[in-house]
């Protein structure tokens, strides 16, 4: 105990060190979950580009420090009566990093370069709801028919295929952000280097350096100066590293820290201990294009023997939430449709449920050709982590109990992701985010999505109902016939919902203007030093 003392003593006396010169150093150091592949708004697929990007660039609409909707390139909005067309007014004097004028044309030309078949963007389809977007990004007609236009420099036009009361949210997006056309008219894909570098954002590109840092300052031209001038974002895919360099004070605020320091930290850093819920949903996926997971009964079988409870009680004990639907639990006035083993499970208590459970999987895989002669063998993937090989060792002893011998292979976040959108895996783990409504997560498994669709799953009734939901404006009714394609879908297990994440984050004392909010959304602007 006297050591474990010390050593915390030693952590606590360096990381108040670091704390006391916070104020008087201008330059904010955050932990980011890996290295960015991209900051090409319109190419990126993670998050954790996503982080930087919000603090890089601004869309129509924007976040405010407590992750709520707010306007930000336009000042106002206003939808027709059928929904059908949405007005975007621009804010007066928008400009470029460059101080060149930002005008509607350039949104114009961003929606345009977004959904062109050329830019080849894996999340094109997030502004499918524009009218002719699909046909646009497929090739079959020309970019000039999409539903994007300007009237005049400040007004921007978009009219949709159908209601979709959700605009404005899916606006937040990277893919709804404009970028610069005089730059890439000039350069090409060398504008995203620092030193060709225009966006529209609170801050610019600096200086990038692969598996080191990114480096963001003040754009002069924001219509609102950031209080801290300088960002950098290091690459902390490893939980220990950034925990480590937390308590050292190299770190001003980490998104995460590993699982079992937890109770440690609560005991001697409670004051910068952030734990909160996560709009989100971590799942396993099926290649649905491979035998055997083509075949419902052997993706049925693997989600029996899943206990999501346990993973998340017993395994992470991190925070997380267990969950038994794809739609995750805190997406409002919307409710989430279960597995359907949940439906229809007795009263028996967890001893036998288990048991139950057990026996239907060894059934449902002996009715697709396998059993103890023959068992399943499978490869599930997962991004490399301590805690993430304890989840999934835990998930391939649940499969061994009923027969199905499981290999584990791990990959580094982007490598991982890659793979998953080329279709190069058998089973794989896999997470959605942020976004409040929960078309946004069933839009995942309609067959014309794209490569974010990674189990290539495709049933026509589920992509007709997801269809006619698109149909109504009204958010009730929506829901209700995407409640309906959500229980279709979970009766045919192309997936296997795991859990909600726990945000567990370590924030310095002296940063103020920092909230939690269920997207876990802190750009930079809205920070201060104490």
């Amino acid at each position: 105990m006297p050591v474990r003392f010390k050593c915390w003593f030693v952590c606590l006396v360096c990381l108040g060190a670091g704390n006391a010169g916070i104020a008087s150093a201008q330059a904010l150091h955050l932990g980011n979950t890996g290295e960015p592949q991209t900051l090409d708004p319109h190419r990126y697929n993670l998050r954790l580009e996503e982080t930087i990007l919000t603090d890089l660039f601004l869309g129509l609409t924007t976040f405010n420090a407590r992750g709520e909707i707010v306007p930000g390139a336009a000042l106002s909005w206003s939808t027709s009566e059928d929904g059908l067309l949405w007005t975007f007014k621009l804010r007066q004097g928008l400009k470029w990093s460059d101080g060149k004028p930002l005008t509607a044309d350039d949104f114009v030309y961003s929606f345009r370069r977004l959904l062109d078949p050329a830019t080849a963007a894996s999340l094109a389809y997030f502004l499918y709801p524009i009218r002719n977007a699909e046909a646009v990004n497929a090739g079959r007609l020309p970019l000039d028919q999409l539903g994007v236009k300007a009237q005049g420099l400040a007004t921007l036009l978009l009219e949709l295929e159908a209601p979709y009361p959700h605009l404005a949210e899916r606006l937040l997006y990277p893919t709804g952000y404009p970028v610069p056309r005089h730059v890439i008219a000039a350069v090409g894909d060398d504008w995203v280097k620092p030193e060709h570098w225009v966006s529209n954002g609170a801050y610019v590109l600096a200086d990038w350096r692969p598996q080191a840092q990114v480096e963001l300052v003040a754009n002069p031209h924001f219509f609102t100066a950031p209080l801290i001038k300088q960002v950098f974002y290091h690459p902390l895919a490893n939980e220990q590293n950034a925990y480590n360099r937390y308590r050292t004070g190299e770190m001003h605020a980490i998104s995460t820290f590993p699982a079992g320091e937890l109770e440690s930290v609560r005991d001697h850093l409670a004051a910068h201990l952030r734990l909160s819920p996560l709009l989100s949903i971590v799942y396993l996926v099926f290649n649905t294009t491979q035998p055997p997971f083509d075949d419902a009964r052997t993706r049925k079988a693997l989600a029996l023997a899943v206990d999501a409870e346990v993973l998340t009680d017993k395994v992470q004990r991190a925070g997380n939430y267990a969950s038994k639907s794809f739609v995750p639990a805190l997406v409002a006035n919307y409710d989430s449709a279960p597995l359907q083993h949940y439906v229809v499970e007795n009263k028996l208590n967890k001893v036998a449920l288990t048991q139950e459970r057990q026996q239907q999987a060894r059934a449902l895989l002996a009715a697709a050709g396998y059993d103890a002669g023959n068992p399943l063998r499978l490869t599930l993937r997962y991004v490399s982590g301590a805690d993430a090989k304890r989840s999934n060792l835990a998930i391939a002893a649940f499969w061994k109990r009923i027969g199905v011998e499981t290999q584990l292979h791990h990959s580094e976040l982007k490598v991982h992701f890659s793979d998953l959108r080329q279709g190069d895996f058998q089973v794989a783990q896999a997470g959605w985010f942020g976004e409040n409504n929960a078309e946004h997560y069933l839009g995942l498994l309609v067959s014309d999505t794209g490569d974010v669709n990674y189990g290539r799953y495709r049933n026509d009734e589920f992509d007709e109902l997801m269809a006619h939901a698109r149909t109504h404006g009204d958010v009730t009714q929506r829901n209700h016939v995407l409640r309906q394609a959500e229980e279709l879908v979970m009766a045919t297990y192309p997936v296997v919902p795991l859990y909600s994440v726990g945000i567990r984050r370590l924030v310095s004392p002296a940063i103020s203007g920092w909230h939690e909010n269920a997207r876990d959304i802190h750009p930079a602007r809205f920070l201060s030093w104490q």
